[in-house]
């Protein structure tokens, strides 16, 4: 594969830079059982105005469906067989094995445009805080939101940003939280944050690796103009609703600083009673609690992690408070029980944003 070399200068809202940036890639792209997606993934990296230093696909599928069409179409791809060890360890895995400067992970039902890359690049040059910068996921049409600039609740509950909303042509900007569908990460912050969290086998490891990068002094970048095409479907099942709440709740409990789940305990238990309420009545009650006792066992895991978060920290919860959604508001999330809470929930969210600020930990 064709080393690095330097994207046209340009800065993050498509005029020229004065210098462009001189940086190594390499992509990684975690499939399982989606064959012909991964490799027209794979094509599409292969298509960047700028070259990666390698492609790794990881191939998380027990009898390694994609070993043979990736060889017979791209035999310079590094393929690593994994047997469903999960989406998060997946990534970490491919990411041990990249040499890059910087890591573009791109799910292996997405496509990147051909400028996607160089766009990323060119804000991470212009703004060296940036340890993870994302583009716009759109839906196949070309001109439907799917993810991008994401939301996140004061509850840890996390949604895709302008869902289904027109495609947005804007210049970058700093967000709390964003997409792994596509998503730049700079190698030496990946490794400080230990990458994604191992023991998430799927779903939620993008926020958690977000608000854990700008918690030890990083930023978390959006580029609207950037744009990358995602074959996405919602999708139910008591299995996914298990692997949600239980991340969620593990990321909110490892995070957030004690004084902060203090402030926040009478919304978290709120939103949890109104949690088992819609479990019940959409049949995945079972799931949720078996999340329960999943967080319980891990007990000892949540305290040692917080213990190592604590030594990394390098900004308070208070910076990032406001950041932080006090409603719940996409067109992903309809429940009749969150709609008659929600004003309740909103006053105390904005109550409890103040106080954290107030305390300035």
């Amino acid at each position: 594969m064709a080393g690095p070399r330097a994207p046209a200068p340009r800065t993050a809202g498509g005029g020229l830079a004065a210098t462009p940036p001189r940086l190594s890639v390499s992509a990684v792209v975690v499939t399982y059982r989606e064959v012909a997606l991964t490799l027209e993934a794979v094509a599409s990296l292969k298509a960047q105005s700028v070259p990666l230093e390698q492609i790794v696909v990881v191939d998380n599928d027990p009898e390694h469906s994609v070993r043979e069409p990736m060889q017979a179409a791209h035999p310079d791809v590094r393929l690593l067989n994994e047997d469903n060890i999960g989406y998060a360890p997946a990534c970490n895995r491919g990411a041990a094995a990249s040499s890059g400067e910087w890591l573009f992970f791109l799910n292996p039902d997405a496509a990147a445009a051909p400028d996607c890359l160089e766009r990323l690049l060119a804000v991470a040059h212009e703004h060296p805080q940036a340890g993870i910068v994302t583009p716009q996921i759109l839906f196949p049409d070309g001109e439907t939101i799917n993810a991008g600039e994401n939301q996140i609740h004061l509850t840890g509950i996390a949604w895709c940003g302008r869902y289904e909303e027109p495609v947005e042509d804007a210049p970058p900007r700093p967000v709390l939280i964003t997409t792994g569908a596509a998503m730049l990460v700079r190698s030496s912050l990946y490794r400080q944050l230990d990458g994604y969290c191992d023991e998430f086998f799927l779903f939620y490891e993008d926020p958690d690796l977000c608000w854990r990068a700008w918690l030890v002094g990083s930023e978390v970048w959006y580029v609207p103009r950037a744009k990358v095409l995602h074959h996405y479907s919602w999708g139910q099942s008591g299995r996914k609703f298990f692997f949600l709440e239980r991340h969620r709740a593990l990321s909110v409990l490892t995070n957030f600083r004690g004084s902060t789940l203090v402030v926040l305990a009478p919304l978290l238990l709120a939103t949890e009673a109104a949690l088992l309420v819609v479990a019940t009545r959409e049949g995945w009650r079972a799931e949720k609690v078996r999340a329960y006792a999943s967080v319980w066992a891990m007990r000892g895991w949540i305290r040692a992690r917080r213990r190592k978060l604590a030594t990394m920290r390098r900004r308070p919860d208070a910076e990032l408070i406001g950041r932080f959604r006090t409603t719940v508001d996409s067109p992903q999330i309809v429940s009749p029980v969150a709609r008659r809470a929600a004003p309740l929930l909103r006053a105390y969210g904005i109550a409890a944003v103040a106080l954290v600020r107030a305390l300035g930990r």
